[in-house]
């Protein structure tokens, strides 16, 4: 399993317990039906779309990061 895979495990599971939390904070305070989706959804998505952004320039790094340094040194 690669540094990546082991990331982007951890950043689904990351995401789920955002979800998860975030879904039980918009039912307990908001009344109507149609946010209990829609918005917990959108939310969890930027934080996916950060975390992977994240994730990507991590494992890039890392998978570079020895052809960087012979090339410094």
């Amino acid at each position: 399993m690669s540094i990546f895979d082991a990331l982007l495990i951890a950043l689904f599971i990351a995401t789920g317990i955002y979800y998860i939390v975030f879904f039980a904070l918009s039912y307990y305070w908001h009344e109507k039906k149609t946010s209990y989706v829609i918005v917990p959804l959108i939310y969890t998505f930027e934080f996916f779309a950060i975390g992977f952004f994240i994730v990507a320039i991590v494992s890039i790094v890392i998978q570079y990061l020895p052809i960087i340094l012979k090339l410094t040194s």
